[in-house]
């Protein structure tokens, strides 16, 4: 089969390392001198996507005279630009030259040039996963095994994602396909599948490729088919993804010659076959002369696989896998010419082979196993002092809540001494002011009572017809608001229009009332404190228009969202008291001012002079106005 990594890191991780170069130079902290460099680098990404080694190799050599000419300059911007352009150079001469040997050198160099770089945890991993990847191409299977564990593990400590990851484990699951540790290989592609939804395409065609030469290796011939035409289909309309798209097709066209699908096989291996001879890739094409030379065979057509054969020797390649593809189609093609000898010097020399790769890989997985091992127990430790610190951090945190705990349950416990306190404060007024509103209302009883019967009975006397409903009423309705501080105006009113009859009897025709409502107010909808409007009239008639008559008027009207009452009488005036100092507008005051606490719009009144004489009370009340301050005492 195509080998699969050299496709798969090359266009995967490689070509990631080459766009970390681009934006690394792009940065604000590189010197001024080093700007020019990112066109330079941009371009060496674009000939490598395009691979196109000679300007490739230009480019990179623009870059080393670069540095070159600021060898001595030690500046971090510098470092990172020598380091990413030693990991480039290594990717060329594997990628390019293919001297994967070359590749690890100026890997490791690059490597060393970034100890001690802050910021560079990604470019690291992506040098550690090149390196794996060029000993997986050196044969050194075990060693690329552990490589990409190692990216693993600084991924892991590093705290990178899934994203960086996947390439990783990619690369892990093709070292242990291609050594042979089915069992391995196995349980990475499986945790690789569950991550599939998240790849991206490129990371989900080499994983489709990869596990189609896992399942080839193992001689199951329809998954890896289906493996490759997935793998196919997801670049097929990509023009920078050419080699990926004909070194799928490449590995199809050898399945289904294993499957015995000539038709199938013989369009795919012709288009393969030509675009691999079109880029000069010395290695695919001896790969894609070996499927001819069996597809040939498959078709019965004896002398072109001859043909074949000939003009592509088996000693042209050194790459072992590819040899023993070409040493069994020899041994093939010997025996259906009737070429037993040297139909067994093949087989001889294929055994040989074989099983020195089988040895080799024997060794290689019983290395991963030590190397696999020695990690499992540095994880170990890791994974030990990691939850050791995971402890001490707990620990703390639980002490520290257990303080913020205490601190809050202080807090609250004092929070809820002074709340009860003050609901305790805030009951006591609310009955000290029901207490005073109740004597306000009983203050009729005596007084009042006494000059309405007084007044009945002088009446009485005259012959007059005795009528004590009004009073009647008046004082059922102050029994039935007793214990009331909210009321509605018109109840409010009708209040008041039982007492200005009472006292107007008394003051005959010197008293003339009037209500004045505008039609835009709804009195049974107005809400206000109990008594306070009463309390207002009562004010009025009394120090005002008691002795001398005079007019009352009571005045309703919407003012924006608020309702407007006003009592006005043409009294004598305020005089020198402070009307403050009666009794019942102590109450109304205070009755307010602890309404108010409880609601973000507030009710306001007051009480001054009018001209060109007489008093003016009001009253502002908010049309949503919560009293649910009694319901809490």
């Amino acid at each position: 089969m195509v080998n699969p990594t050299k496709t798969k890191i090359r266009t995967g991780i490689m070509l990631v390392a080459l766009t970390s170069i681009a934006s690394l130079l792009s940065c604000d902290d590189t010197p001024t001198t080093a700007i020019p460099m990112q066109q330079t680098m941009d371009s060496l990404k674009m000939w490598y996507t395009q691979m196109e080694g000679d300007s490739m190799y230009a480019a990179s050599t623009r870059i080393a005279q670069f540095l070159e000419q600021h060898q001595d300059d030690m500046s971090e911007p510098v470092r990172r630009l020598r380091a990413e352009w030693l990991k480039a150079k290594g990717v060329y001469y594997t990628a390019i030259k293919g001297q994967p040997d070359s590749g690890l050198v100026y890997t490791e160099q690059a490597l060393a040039e970034m100890q001690g770089l802050k910021g560079m945890d990604e470019i690291r991993v992506l040098a550690m996963a090149n390196r794996a990847d060029f000993y997986r191409q050196l044969g050194q299977l075990d060693r690329s095994a552990d490589g990409y564990l190692q990216a693993m593990q600084t991924a892991d400590s590093t705290g990178m994602g899934d994203e960086m990851k996947i390439p990783l484990m990619l690369g892990i699951s093709t070292a242990y396909t291609f050594m042979g540790d089915y069992a391995n290989s196995q349980r990475w592609w499986q945790r690789l599948g569950t991550l599939l939804p998240t790849m991206q395409r490129g990371d989900q065609f080499i994983y489709y490729n990869n596990l189609g030469n896992d399942h080839y290796f193992q001689a199951q011939y329809q998954e890896a088919r289906d493996c490759f035409l997935k793998a196919a289909a997801l670049v097929k309309d990509d023009e920078a993804k050419l080699w990926d798209y004909y070194t799928s097709l490449g590995n199809l066209g050898e399945i289904y010659i294993c499957l015995e699908q000539a038709d199938s096989a013989r369009q795919i291996i012709s288009e393969a076959d030509s675009f691999f001879r079109r880029v000069n890739f010395p290695p695919l094409i001896y790969y894609m002369a070996t499927s001819s030379m069996k597809l040939k065979m498959l078709e019965g057509d004896i002398p072109a696989a001859q043909a074949i054969a000939a003009a592509s020797p088996k000693d042209d390649i050194s790459i072992p896998a590819a040899k023993v593809l070409r040493l069994q189609a020899l041994e093939q093609l010997m025996k259906k010419t009737g070429r037993w000898q040297e139909a067994t010097e093949i087989h001889d020399e294929l055994h040989q082979l074989t099983d020195s790769i089988q040895k080799k890989q024997s060794a290689m997985r019983m290395s991963t196993q030590l190397l696999q091992y020695k990690h499992d127990k540095q994880l170990m430790a890791q994974q030990q002092e990691i939850e050791q610190q995971q402890m001490s951090f707990h620990l703390a945190l639980a002490l520290l809540a257990i303080a913020l705990l205490i601190i809050v349950v202080t807090v609250v416990l004092y929070q809820l001494h002074r709340r009860r306190h003050r609901l305790q404060e805030i009951t006591t007024q609310q009955q000290i002011i029901v207490l005073r509103m109740e004597n306000i209302r009983n203050r009729i009883t005596p007084h009042f009572i006494y000059n309405a019967l007084s007044h009945e009975m002088l009446a009485q006397m005259d012959g007059k017809a005795v009528d004590l409903s009004a009073l009647t009423q008046l004082l059922r309705r102050g029994v039935d608001q007793a214990d009331m501080l909210e009321t509605t105006l018109s109840e409010e009113l009708r209040f008041v229009d039982y007492y200005v009859e009472i006292e107007g009897r008394q003051m005959g025709n010197k008293l003339h009332y009037e209500k004045v409502i505008a039609p835009d107010v709804a009195p049974e909808e107005v809400h206000l404190p109990a008594m306070t409007i009463q309390i207002f009239v009562e004010n009025a008639i009394k120090h005002g228009l008691q002795r001398q008559g005079g007019e009352l008027t009571i005045r309703v009207n919407r003012q924006g969202d608020s309702t407007l009452i006003e009592v006005i009488d043409n009294g004598k005036g305020l005089g020198n008291k402070s009307p403050m100092e009666h009794t019942g507008l102590k109450v109304v005051r205070q009755t307010i001012q602890i309404l108010n606490e409880h609601n973000h719009q507030q009710i306001t009144f007051g009480i001054a002079n009018w001209q060109p004489s007489g008093c003016r009370a009001w009253l502002l009340v908010p049309s949503e106005y919560n009293y649910s301050i009694i319901s809490q005492s």
